[in-house]
């Protein structure tokens, strides 16, 4: 592993501080962006995070999307679990 480097995000309006090690930056920023496109199509706000949660684990499932999505999935995925 690299150095740790600190970046923001804004996930559903949330403001999140995370450190990642400097080669997985550009993934994390990509994951997150994934994580919030889905969440834009969700109408049931007060559902959205379990819906797109839901949603992009099915798709990663069923091969809907590419095996690097799915990667990206998993690490933003290990990243947020880490913050809770």
């Amino acid at each position: 592993m690299g150095n740790l480097e600190t970046i923001q995000l804004r996930i559903f309006g949330r403001d999140l501080t995370l450190s990642c090690p400097s080669e997985e930056k550009d993934q994390l920023l990509k994951s997150a962006q994934l994580l919030n496109d889905e969440l834009d199509k969700i109408q049931d706000k007060q559902n959205a995070l379990v819906i797109a949660g839901l949603s992009l684990a099915n798709k990663a499932l069923s091969g809907t999307q590419s095996h690097k999505n799915s990667k990206d999935l998993s690490s933003l995925i290990e990243k947020i679990n880490s913050v809770l």
